[in-house]
């Protein structure tokens, strides 16, 4: 399973491993499909939308087929070359199968059904307030789960530390 392949293909990737600043801001802002109906979530909210991004994508990783509907609205919110990138990427580092590829290549949504799932739902929800995938949001942090996935980042740190100080 793919998992840090799936982190690398991100629009974000970059973006939390620079210093957050105006430019590094606008470069991420540079990605966003103005005339996408979620755009929002990408341009106000890149926390939520990088959880949901990794989230959904191990779900599909996994076998989950109905979470490619949610993919692919998260794909919409990037512009046509960040989207053409994207799907190249997990096309070539096989990601995902090539029957997930051409689904999300697609960008109707009618093809799916959208289940409801309350597991996938629920361990999605936890992800965005516990951040396992280890997001560190240098701007200012304006909501909860932000608050929280920053917490939880501190205190898994301090623990990895105290466990090698320990171990020393």
């Amino acid at each position: 399973m793919n998992f840090s392949g799936l982190a690398q293909a991100s629009p974000l990737y970059e973006y939390w491993r620079s210093a957050q600043d105006d430019d590094d801001d606008q470069k991420r802002l540079s990605k966003a499909n103005l005339a996408s109906n979620a755009v929002d979530l990408f341009i106000k909210e890149p926390y939520k939308w990088e959880n949901l991004y990794q989230s959904i994508g191990r779900e599909i990783i996994k076998g989950d087929m109905d979470s490619i509907r949610s993919l692919k609205i998260l794909i919409d919110t990037l512009n046509v070359r960040e989207r053409d990138r994207i799907i190249k990427v997990f096309r070539e580092d096989q990601i995902f199968r090539e029957d997930v590829i051409c689904r999300l290549a697609q960008l109707c949504l009618e093809d799916s059904s959208g289940k409801n799932n309350l597991l996938r739902f629920l361990r999605i929800l936890l992800s965005i307030f516990l951040n396992p995938y280890g997001l560190e949001i240098k701007r200012d942090r304006r909501y909860i789960y932000e608050h929280t996935g920053a917490i939880a980042i501190t205190l898994r740190k301090s623990f990895s530390h105290m466990k090698a100080t320990m171990n020393l």
